[in-house]
């Protein structure tokens, strides 16, 4: 009997195994005449990184594909200099809330010790050397009064700008960097509150997290946080990758384990496990609150320019599968993550990527 069930239970997670790899983009009913509103990240930094001339490049994406939004992020390492003023940095980035504004797109501001975009602490040197490796930072961190400060003196500045719709304040808090760093509750509530009394427009916060799956949680302290008619933003990675396979802290050394390049790994097809984005939504609704895809995968996983230029797992075609996945859930925000790779890739020659995404975007349909 005990063997039986051994069998049963073996090939049970066989199956279940199979069908998540085979299978990476469940199919489900979309509703008809549904279309979310789109929109996108965007880094100069990233945007350089890929060879780009970051503001001409930018302009022609805001040109070219018409998106609602665009979301920005602040990086206090590039933004603001030694003494403590904002630099030429600072000036790209209010160029790109002008020049959304120009275009009617609207703006997301991510701001925050943890904002997204490789190595997403875009900490100064000297405070990023007073976190230890795995730390959480908590409101009495010796670094949160700086964190705190700077919060509301970027929101103090961008706020006489009508075109930003929210404030993302810190980028996944509760998921742990390269570092092993985490954001703890007690400062995140902290950041909330700064950048409230630093708005007089009171528009709305966004906190984010990975979408959750049946063994997480935490979402559910950033819906404590939220007010009615913020916004809960979660991500939808499809086949992913990572830096490190796994890391961690033993005797008082870092180990690092590296991402195997032939390991793809399936986000949303774990039957009974990925995350439940009709549910998600169905639960931050009773409080008021939006739930919106910050994050659609939209690219492959690109560690150096290298991988930018070889055959991967995900392709462009994977972008409208996705979509049609979420477009199943009904949650009225989208936005797709991948732009200055999907320009890069245009640059050398390869239109499939910018064209399904115009394709997407600019069709209305």
């Amino acid at each position: 009997m005990l063997k039986r069930v051994l069998l049963f239970i073996f090939f049970l997670l066989l199956i279940i195994i199979l069908n998540a790899f085979l299978n990476p983009f469940p199919k489900k009913n979309v509703p008809e005449g549904f279309r979310p509103t789109y929109g996108v990240s965007y880094s100069f930094e990233q945007a350089g990184w890929y060879g780009l001339n970051p503001r001409t490049a930018y302009v022609d994406l805001l040109d070219n594909v018409r998106v609602d939004w665009v979301r920005l992020p602040f990086f206090w390492d590039q933004m603001i200099d030694e003494k403590g003023y904002f630099n030429q940095n600072f000036d790209d980035l209010e160029f790109s809330i002008k020049e959304a504004k120009k275009r009617n797109v609207k703006v997301i501001i991510a701001l925050g010790a943890k904002t997204p975009y490789y190595p997403e602490y875009h900490l100064p040197k000297d405070l990023a050397g007073q976190i230890k490796f795995g730390e959480t930072i908590n409101l009495n961190h010796h670094v949160s009064l700086k964190i705190l400060d700077v919060d509301k003196k970027v929101v103090e500045v961008l706020s006489a700008y009508d075109n930003i719709i929210a404030w993302q304040v810190e980028n996944e808090p509760y998921l742990a960097n390269i570092n092993n760093w985490k954001i703890g509750e007690d400062l995140l509530v902290a950041e909330v509150g700064v950048v409230r009394a630093a708005d007089p427009l009171s528009r709305p916060i966004i906190l984010n997290s990975v979408a959750p799956t049946v063994f997480d949680s935490s979402y559910k302290s950033l819906l404590k946080i939220l007010r009615p008619g913020d916004i809960l933003g979660v991500n939808a990675y499809f086949k992913t990758q990572g830096v490190y396979l796994f890391s961690f802290s033993i005797l008082h050394k870092e180990v690092h384990v590296p991402w195997p390049n032939w390991l793809v790994w399936p986000v949303q097809s774990w039957v009974g496990f990925s995350a439940n984005f009709e549910e998600l939504r169905d639960e931050a609704t009773k409080g008021g609150v939006k739930l919106w895809i910050l994050e659609m995968q939209a690219e492959p996983y690109v560690r150096t320019l290298s991988d930018a230029e070889r055959n991967s797992a995900y392709r462009p075609g994977d972008i409208l599968a996705a979509d049609r996945y979420l477009k199943s859930s009904m949650v009225e925000s989208v936005g797709l993550w991948g732009a200055p790779f999907w320009q890069y890739k245009k640059e050398n020659g390869d239109n499939s990527w910018i064209e399904t995404v115009q394709n997407l975007i600019n069709s209305k349909l």
